[in-house]
């Protein structure tokens, strides 16, 4: 069956193979991706992803369309040449948390005019000494409010440029944030770029430290480039690159609003992907209670604006059968329920080696990195959005155990009782301990209060994402949504006239690329 061309990649794109791609079969074979993906590579392919692990460019179009096929496959990612911000470029400066330090201001704007001098800056809704500030550094000041998405909505609105950045006052964009971002809009598919968003150096007391820390921690996305989905927590947005035309904000939505145009952009079908070479410094709001409003915004968001767009589910995407694995194991069904998992490697394995020749140690791994990938996701669940439940079983187990104790009762309920509890209070803990201990450097609390701080933050969380249910009326985050099917495909080469063509063999269809 015969499938419309893949659009090329772009001239000027890079490509960076993902780290977690396995080389099978002399290189001619690559897997990787979420689903998993086997990419079988002729010859001239092989050459290719060669060069491109040497630093090289996709520099004709057989090239280019291999690129697009591998990150459509989520088997590499772009990588763009830094790009110069010009007039087509414009930065907006909102406030966030309160009121806005004049000093913070003057730091933020010293920094953009250091690494970008022409850039153009507009700062929302600043009055006083602030205004003063930003008039002597050479900034437009739009009235309006100083905070949030209705800053935000206010600023675009003012803008004429092709691109807008949004930044918080405060802000410390690092070395070549803008340049790094602004080069996948050479992608016209592009439509938002999302920076690594870390925590500003701000003097702090300890608890101070660790909240600033543990929302950090929800926003940054490490080392890895990639695809940015809609339910990305608030967090994430608070630095954010855009191209105009297509970017709608909202400002009613109230909190909602921040991440809203990200929902929308991918709704529409376009591309938002996060850049960990382009780094910006954030200012995090260093109370308890703000930390907690904060979550709980976050979770709210996820119903409204599912709603919003019509979409039926926006919870993880997980392995249907690795799904009712971890039922089967939660139901005192351990054996079952590892039948049931090892069937779907199983499966996973035959689909992957069906479309493409695979040894079965390579083609059995996929299944269960994928397995792993469905547990963890399923784990962080029921840590944050169904904390309740969970909670709600803990205490219940716990106190069975408790009862269970009673001298001559020999049925083994309470010992069950009490291995239950153990097992979620596990699953509701150690993933925050495991936390500590890779960030306690910005911690200086012990991991009992990183720990219980972090527990509270789950709960706000949850509560929030069930407010937004009974808000909206949609279940959508509560939802699950299955993982797409195993795919493979083989790419060959062949000569056709004058020219030459390239066909996508997949293991259930034959599609074909040719070049006009």
């Amino acid at each position: 069956m015969a499938v419309p061309t893949p659009e090329p990649l772009p001239m000027g794109l890079g490509v960076e193979i993902d780290r977690a791609v396995r080389f099978t079969d002399e290189g001619h074979v690559l897997v990787g991706g979420s689903p998993p993906h086997a990419l079988r590579l002729p010859a001239e392919g092989v050459s290719s992803v060669i060069r491109w692990l040497s630093g090289a460019r996709p520099d004709h179009h057989h090239e280019r369309v291999l690129a697009r096929i591998l990150v459509e496959a989520g088997l590499a990612h772009p990588r763009p040449r830094p790009t110069e911000p010009g007039a087509e470029t414009q930065v907006v400066l909102v406030g966030h948390g309160g009121d806005v330090d004049a000093d913070a201001l003057d730091a933020t704007l010293v920094l953009l005019h250091t690494g970008h001098p022409d850039v153009r800056v507009l700062v929302v809704g600043v009055t006083g000494r602030a205004e003063e500030v930003a008039l002597r550094h050479g900034a437009r000041v739009v009235r309006g409010p100083v905070e949030g998405a209705t800053a935000r909505a206010a600023g675009l609105r003012a803008c004429d440029a092709e691109f807008v950045a949004f930044l918080d006052i405060g802000s410390e964009p690092g070395p070549g944030w803008l340049r790094a971002a602004l080069g996948h809009f050479v992608d016209p598919d592009v439509a938002a770029v999302v920076p690594r968003v870390l925590a500003a150096r701000e003097p702090r007391g300890n608890l101070g430290m660790t909240v600033a820390a543990l929302r950090a921690s929800d926003a940054d996305h490490g080392l890895d480039p990639g695809s940015v989905l809609a339910s990305t927590p608030l967090e994430s947005f608070r630095a954010m690159v855009v191209r105009r035309g297509p970017t709608r904000s909202d400002p009613d939505l109230g909190a909602v609003a921040e991440a809203d145009p990200v929902w929308a952009l991918a709704r529409r079908g376009r591309s938002i992907r996060y850049e960990p070479r382009s780094r910006v410094r954030t200012p995090m709001a260093n109370g308890l209670g703000t930390y907690l409003r904060a979550r709980w915004e976050s979770g709210a968001a996820g119903a409204v604006s599912a709603r919003r767009h019509g979409l039926r589910a926006t919870g993880p995407r997980v392995c249907p059968t690795t799904l009712a694995a971890v039922a089967l194991v939660a139901a005192g069904r351990p054996l079952t329920g590892l039948a049931v998992a090892a069937a779907g490697v199983a499966a996973t394995a035959g689909a992957l080696r069906s479309g493409v020749a695979l040894s079965p140690v390579d083609a059995v791994r996929p299944g269960f990195v994928e397995s792993a990938h469905t547990v963890r996701a399923l784990v962080r669940e029921m840590r944050t959005t169904w904390w309740p439940v969970s909670a709600g079983v803990a205490a219940g187990s716990a106190l069975a155990w408790a009862r269970g104790r009673s001298p001559g009762d020999g049925s083994g309920q309470g010992r069950r009782a009490g291995h239950r509890a153990l097992a979620v209070a596990a699953l509701l803990t150690v993933p925050h301990l495991a936390s500590w201990r890779r960030r306690h450097g910005a911690a200086v609390v012990g991991p009992l209060g990183w720990t219980a701080l972090s527990v509270a933050g789950d709960a706000a969380c949850a509560f929030g994402t069930w407010w937004g249910v009974l808000r909206s009326g949609s279940v959508a985050p509560l939802v699950p949504r299955p993982r797409p099917p195993v795919s493979t495909t083989s790419l060959v080469y062949r000569q056709v006239g004058g020219g030459s063509s390239a066909s996508l063999r997949k293991s259930e269809s034959t599609s074909v690329v040719s070049e006009r």
